[in-house]
């Protein structure tokens, strides 16, 4: 098999490492670089080196089942049903983080001498129980190879099998997913964020708010109404993104589209939900599903347009016709965001052209920065190891323990993110936008090139531009934080040695917002 350079560069690493007598390495490459490829190849070196047998462990079922499969295209057969005895024709198995845990004893005397290979190894944080099982399956393994698309984890368990260095995470290899687009490995990704206005009843109150709104102190409730279909809030985001959908279909026939929600519940209603809108019958496939699997499979290798999801199809599970993703679900860590977005950025060798993967999203402010990110290098780091400090609560424990009653709402088209800025469509967004424009303006950005000339803009119009992005940032460092706004605009003054921020040139400006950046990180 012909590997990509980075597959090869890895590889590289994987002998270096085994000349310098190291049992454990971990290569860090984004979601859609071609890890499981590169691991199996590792996988067929180790047999040839005598080792016992090969274990492959993954977060999920299906992963199991892709696992078996990528390595039977290169001679390697595991067995991804394994229950406790492992036939001749086997060269190994695949087993999920659970089963493992399930009997470590058992585990720790199977994988004496075999070659263990942990997929997705973020799952395995020290001092949780499937981290605990890793470290005592891994003492007598022959080999260790930990993956990762995205080496961080969102509480401070350290991984296994990581170094670290100040506090964050040192991979043997990276591969980026900058690197990644350079070498036409992904596809670049365009995040359309949807604002407006959600309505709901808690206890004897009705709460009207809208995205903008940056100073709202509970935004996981805002957006978990704006999520339930029965708000109203999201059925044009759905129609949106199904309309880009059939248009990337013009080039790209078979091109899918995925929507994961934050539970099983909510999966149901918004998959009726696109049902009403699309006329069309959407896959589902949920984590507690017995079929979950083979729907999974079968929609990888069909023509049909919409799966939605709920723990299933967030990591590691391979569909590369994926284009277009609508991010339902109110979990907004870093870590997640991540997974999902690999699904819809796997490119495909046809259609040519930019390609891109259309991101559909509410205009949350933590998602939205999470948009913004994309592109940067992202490392793990571990709370009192390195620089960054714990922060509390968001309010989403709040939420959950008071009842929310959706009464309405409504969205439009807010902004685009491309290549980490705000895109400019046509002097502006919203309905007047349609898909063609949309998709000309996004092609020409990734490009390289513009839809039209970028205006020339006044002080004034700087200056305002960037007390709008101090805003925003403000805004999230204040419900990451839990610190308050006078408190925010207290110390930028200090810092600055100014009496507020009207006082402030532009070079100013910019240097608030360089600050703020560096207090979310």
């Amino acid at each position: 098999m012909r590997l990509r350079k980075w597959q090869e560069e890895a590889l590289g690493v994987y002998h270096q490492a085994l000349a310098e007598g190291r049992r454990s390495l971990l290569w860090e490459a984004t979601p859609g670089a071609g890890k499981t490829t590169a691991a199996v190849t590792v996988a067929v070196d180790q047999l040839g080196r005598g080792c016992r047998r090969i274990v492959v462990v993954v977060p999920t079922r299906h992963l199991k089942r892709q696992w078996a499969s990528s390595a039977t295209r290169l001679g390697v057969q595991l067995d991804s049903e394994f229950g406790g005895a492992l036939t001749r024709d086997f060269n190994g198995v695949a087993l999920t983080y659970q089963q493992l845990a399930s009997d470590p004893d058992f585990f720790e005397d199977f994988c004496r001498g075999a070659t263990l290979i942990l997929d997705e190894v973020h799952h395995a944080g020290d001092g949780l129980q499937w981290g605990t099982a890793v470290n005592q399956v891994a003492q007598d393994a022959a080999f260790v190879l930990a993956l990762t698309g995205t080496a961080f984890r969102t509480d401070d368990c350290q991984i296994p099998f990581l170094q670290y260095k100040d506090g964050a995470s040192v991979p043997d290899y990276r591969y980026s997913y900058s690197q990644a687009l350079a070498d036409g490995i992904c596809r670049p990704a365009a995040f359309c964020t949807y604002g407006g206005h959600v309505v709901w009843e808690q206890e004897d109150d009705t709460i009207q708010t809208s995205f903008n709104d940056y100073a709202f102190d509970y935004p996981a409730r805002r957006l978990r109404v704006a999520l339930h279909p029965g708000s109203g809030w999201i059925q044009k985001m759905l129609l949106d993104a199904h309309e880009m959908l059939m248009d990337v279909r013009r080039q790209h026939p078979d091109a899918g589209a995925l929507l994961v929600a934050h539970n099983q519940e909510n999966a149901q209603a918004l998959a009726a939900a696109l049902q009403e809108l699309t006329g069309r019958t959407p896959v589902v496939a949920l984590s507690d599903d017995a079929g979950a699997s083979k729907r999974i499979q079968a929609f990888t290798s069909s023509s049909d347009e919409w799966i939605v999801a709920c723990n299933m199809v967030s990591e590691g599970v391979d569909i590369p016709r994926l284009r277009v993703g609508v991010y339902a679900t109110t979990v907004t860590t870093k870590l997640y965001f991540r997974q999902f977005l690999g699904r819809i950025t796997r490119r495909t060798p046809r259609p040519g052209g930019a390609q891109v993967g259309y991101c559909y999203m509410p205009a949350d402010l933590r998602i939205t920065h999470l948009a913004r990110e994309v592109e940067q290098e992202q490392l793990h780091y571990v709370t009192g190891l390195g620089p960054v400090e714990k922060l509390p609560s968001t309010g989403e424990f709040e939420m959950v323990r008071t009842e929310l009653k959706p009464v309405g709402g409504a969205n439009q088209l807010d902004g685009v993110i491309v290549n980490g800025r705000q895109l400019s469509l046509f002097g502006g967004v919203g309905e007047a936008v349609s898909v063609g424009q949309l998709q000309a303006a996004v092609e020409a950005e990734v490009n390289g090139r513009f839809a039209a000339p970028e205006p020339v803009t006044t002080l004034s119009e700087d200056k305002e531009e960037l007390r709008k992005e101090i805003k925003r940032l403000a805004g999230l460092y204040h419900h990451n934080a839990g610190v308050s706004f006078r408190e925010i605009y207290g110390r930028l003054n200090s810092l600055q040695k100014v009496n507020g921020q009207e006082k402030c040139t532009v070079g100013q400006l910019q240097e608030r917002v360089r600050f703020l950046e560096r207090w979310i990180r």
